[in-house]
């Protein structure tokens, strides 16, 4: 299988993507599934000019639904990139079988409260989660390889 971490990151590509995960996983390929950054041409230029030597692709929410069974099938390691809770439902919900999501950065907003040192939710992150958990989804709290993963269930109480 292709896919070696599917990740939850509002920053999408950065460097604890590239440098802590890149060098533990050695990604060939990252796949943004972003439909705010599918419709720049400025940020998804940005978006493949920030890792280099690595092929970004940048999709729909949609479109990576539909390519991520073909995308496992793929030679080499693959990331793939959410930017929130409600994208990687949806792309659960378009049919991308996804056993679990890496939660790495949900940074603080207006009515978001801190889970954890870099993790902030809102009631839509939870009602997100308690859907992907219902799913059989697997949500890990860990922003590098060198820390430990941590439920997000265990965290905090999304009932």
């Amino acid at each position: 299988m292709s896919w070696v971490l599917h990740r939850i990151d509002d920053r999408l590509i950065h460097g604890q993507v590239l440098v802590a995960w890149g060098a533990r996983l050695s990604p060939q390929r990252i796949c943004i599934a972003d439909d705010a950054v599918a419709a720049s041409e400025w940020e998804r230029q940005l978006y493949a000019d920030a890792a280099p030597g690595i092929a970004v692709s940048v999709l729909t929410v949609a479109e990576a639904a539909a390519a991520h069974a073909a995308e496992s099938a793929s030679p080499g390691g693959a990331f793939l990139l959410v930017r929130d809770l409600a994208s990687a439902l949806r792309l659960a919900e378009a049919g991308a079988v996804i056993g679990t999501f890496n939660v790495g950065g949900l940074h603080y907003a207006t009515g978001k409260t801190k889970v954890a040192e870099y993790v902030y939710l809102d009631d839509e992150d939870r009602a997100a989660a308690r859907a992907l958990l219902a799913r059989g989804v697997s949500l890990d709290v860990q922003d590098v390889p060198a820390t430990r993963a941590v439920p997000l269930a265990s965290l905090e109480p999304l009932q």
